[in-house]
């Protein structure tokens, strides 16, 4: 049996759950961020949610008595893998878990296949998965970027309309405005997406600024640079490019976003993980790299892909100041009393599925935010714009989505690495035991017979998502 683990032959398995259906969390501090903390509390689970909060009574004191109990978090922007016989969506529900991420709102279906794939094992109730919240396909005009795409032919209500329809068929909550998109279209699709349901979010189109688009929920901060500032026209630029961004523009951003009501996910680790490409073979040594299944470092982030391709000058000049200054103006923006949300666009070079939603935590809290306000930000925040009631709480009747920190990560967000357990709709899985299971899974990953033949697949999984080949 060993032999054919190390040829890859035998996949790996779930990890263990320590509880399931009907049980009790004893002797905790229930904290739900900036609201209510309730210490030396039992929370009673049952059938994936929570059915009650009382004092604790058990003698001896239970197995995690004494830790901080917080609700699950949520990454607001993700790319989920796509689906194949590599078992990536299981892999990287792995990592989700084991940071304590259980619910994610996929931001695009790069191929179509991925929100299919989750919701597929959700349902099967073998391996856990986190809670997945869709925006199905891209909805933009002109050239696709990506294969599941719905291009607008213009701006008429009928194909703003229709296209709306197609994405509400998806099983998708939200519409995601992409790439192409013109200002009359952005209006056309806000009236339908009222019509048919959705909720919005996305791009600022290239050649369109801030105030022009007004979308509900700007992605990466896209047009806070002006267009004409930019050194080129590439999605690399518009994330990066902040060179003619000051004090006065973002003064100008905040009054814009409190005038239309903007809510922003800034996505900052996408950029701070950029920065990686100063030095990839140092990059690709690092922990959590190691996490990851070997083809991302091969193929799929591998400086020798065009769309990698980022030169130091441009990373010290460009990519390091726009970090800080992202973080300057999600400040400035918090303070004012505008909504931010945390997501990470999981997917992106480097970024990897959790933990780059802690650093974006991070992120957040050295711009001067409250780790008590970073946290309702990642939790209860994001559970109201999803729309699932007590989603992100602790509270009767909330979903079971429960960590468990042997200190309290409200006090430092450097205590989010005591975590010790995770509870993702009703089921508890042990750090151990997820933790071990990832392990296996890495194994795989990296057994004689996979690893090339997933390198391949993800030669060509790029082609298929693009439509074409690599840009």
């Amino acid at each position: 049996m060993n032999f054919l683990n190390r040829l890859g032959l035998r996949r790996p398995g779930p990890p263990r759950r320590a509880a399931e259906g009907r049980f009790q969390i004893d002797g905790v501090t229930v904290i739900n961020p900036t609201r209510d903390r309730r210490t030396d509390a039992t929370i009673a689970v049952s059938d994936g949610a929570i059915s009650g909060i009382s004092d604790t009574r058990t003698e001896p004191p239970s197995e995690f008595a004494g830790c901080f109990a917080l609700p699950g978090l949520v990454d607001m922007h993700v790319h989920l893998p796509p689906d194949n016989a590599l078992k990536l969506t299981q892999a990287a529900a792995l990592l989700y878990l084991l940071h304590g991420v259980t619910s994610v709102r996929e931001a695009g279906d790069l191929d179509g296949t991925a929100v299919a794939a989750a919701r597929r094992l959700s349902d099967e109730g073998v391996h856990p998965v986190p809670r997945v919240f869709s925006c199905g396909p891209f909805v933009g005009a002109g050239k696709a970027t990506f294969k599941n795409t719905i291009l607008l032919a213009d701006a008429s209500a009928a194909a703003a309309d229709a296209a709306a329809a197609r994405v509400k068929a998806t099983g998708a909550s939200f519409l995601k405005f992409y790439e192409g998109l013109t200002e009359l279209m952005i209006r056309s699709l806000e009236r339908s997406c009222e019509k048919h349901g959705l909720k919005m979010m996305g791009h600022v189109p290239a050649g369109i600024t801030y105030e022009e688009a007004r979308i509900a929920e700007v992605q990466h901060f896209f047009g806070v640079p002006e267009p004409g500032t930019l050194e080129r026209d590439a999605l690399v630029n518009r994330s990066c490019d902040w060179h003619a961004v000051d004090e006065r523009r973002m003064d100008r951003i905040v009054e814009t976003t409190l005038k239309y009501g903007i809510a922003n996910t800034p996505t900052i680790v996408t950029n701070q993980r950029m920065l990686c490409y100063r030095d990839f073979e140092a990059a690709r040594r690092h922990p959590d790299m190691l996490r990851v299944p070997p083809f991302y470092l091969d193929v799929i982030w591998h400086p020798d892909r065009a769309s990698n391709r980022m030169a130091r000058d441009y990373l010290e000049r460009q990519v390091a100041p726009a970090v800080a200054k992202k973080q300057r103006l999600a400040r400035k923006l918090f303070d004012a009393g505008a909504q931010l949300y945390l997501g990470t666009d999981v997917a992106q070079p480097f970024v990897i599925p959790g933990a780059s939603l802690l650093e974006e935590m991070a992120l957040f809290a050295d711009a001067g935010i409250n780790a008590e306000q970073v946290w309702k930000l990642a939790t209860s925040d994001a559970g109201d714009r999803l729309g699932v009631r007590g989603l992100g709480r602790i509270e009767t009747d909330a979903p079971a989505d429960i960590l468990l920190f042997r200190r309290d990560p409200t006090q430092a967000i450097g205590n989010l690495s005591s975590l010790e357990a995770v509870v993702a709709a009703g089921r508890l899985y042990r750090i151990a035991d997820l933790d071990r299971a990832l392990r296996s899974s890495q194994a795989w990953f990296n057994s004689p017979l996979i690893r090339p033949l997933a390198r391949r697949g993800a030669e060509q999984a790029l082609d298929r998502a693009f439509g074409r080949g690599q840009r």
